[in-house]
């Protein structure tokens, strides 16, 4: 009996052990509305990507940002083929080769479609995305991919608790990126974005309440039997 329960234990401990690690790892996920996206003139779509949806240079680069995990910098997730990014808002360029390493994913990449209406950068799409997982404590900007820049940063302009929105000059792969705010210095201060990772600590005091549980049942049971013993001998 002892050895069953044992055995049971150390079974539902190495299995929430396993998921524990998994939940850790994490993967670009983020809360993104997708059918709430909206525009400022013609129809806009947002979908996730798909193999062979782009040409093989750009695949390449799309399938690594999304088999990142979800604490990876976008500096780290490009790797080696890192380019130079530069930012830019509706008024044109910004900043020259942004630091790619202060920034993290808020959301995979996906594709984005502007129908209806053709944006230049002298009339520009403003594109509302909504994205329930940012927070007070960071600053949001869109990775975009188009033909003459190549990968940029679209400045992100936050219109709600939950809505970022940025001007299209055109439109295709894109993703939401954040920063640390320069106001949150201290490690109390910081509350970053649920990026599709779940807490460990809740599943390792369930696997110490579970043991715990265990525990006791042995010994309870060691206790019946051994008084059961000695009410046979006497």
């Amino acid at each position: 009996m002892k050895k069953k329960i044992l055995k049971i234990i150390a079974a539902a401990a190495a299995v929430m052990s396993m998921s524990a690690t998994a939940m850790a790892a994490g993967s670009i996920v983020g809360a993104i509305d997708m059918p709430g996206i909206s525009a400022s003139r013609g129809s806009v779509s947002l979908t996730k990507t798909a193999p062979g949806m782009y040409g093989a240079e750009l695949q390449e680069a799309v399938d690594r940002l999304n088999g990142a995990s979800g604490d990876t910098t976008v500096a780290e997730a490009f790797g080696e083929e890192l380019p130079e990014i530069n930012i830019y808002t509706a008024d044109g360029l910004q900043t020259e080769k942004a630091d790619m390493s202060q920034y993290k994913f808020l959301s995979p990449v996906m594709e984005l479609q502007i129908t209806d209406v053709v944006p230049t950068e002298e009339n520009p799409v403003t594109v509302t995305f909504v994205a329930n997982n940012m927070t007070d404590y960071i600053e949001v900007d869109v990775l975009h991919y188009c033909e003459e820049h190549k990968w940029e940063v679209l400045k992100g302009n936050k219109v709600s608790a939950n809505q970022i929105a940025a001007d299209f000059h055109s439109a295709s792969p894109v993703a939401l990126i954040y920063r640390q705010k320069a106001a949150a210095t201290t490690a109390t201060d910081v509350k970053a974005p649920q990026t599709g990772e779940r807490p460990v600590l809740p599943l390792a005091a369930g696997t110490v309440l579970f043991s715990g549980l265990g525990l006791f049942a042995v010994k309870k049971s060691r206790r019946y039997s051994d008084e059961n013993t000695a009410g046979q001998e006497q």
